[in-house]
């Protein structure tokens, strides 16, 4: 009995949610990008590697934005305390 893999049809809507899902919850990006990467045709690897770079990217810019927030709310609060020492 020969096993033979299953392979995997990406629609253009299941494109489409993957793309999204590493976009704008980076880290479970990965979750369907290393799906795609490990099985399936031609199509479903090149699919899984933009998924998975894309997710990498745009954790990335999260992490630099968040940084830059985090930064912006202490110097404002370092401000309101230096006034209220006055």
């Amino acid at each position: 009995m020969e096993l033979v893999p299953k392979l995997l049809y990406v629609s253009i809507w299941r494109l489409i949610g993957i793309i999204a899902v590493a976009v704008l919850l980076p880290p479970f990006g990965l979750w369907p990008g290393i799906k795609y990467w490990r099985k399936g045709d031609e199509q479903a690897k090149i699919v899984g590697i933009v998924a998975i770079v894309i997710t990498v990217i745009s954790t990335i810019i999260t992490i630099w934005i968040s940084a830059g927030i985090l930064d912006s709310v202490n110097q404002t609060l370092n401000t309101v305390n230096t006034l209220n020492g006055l």
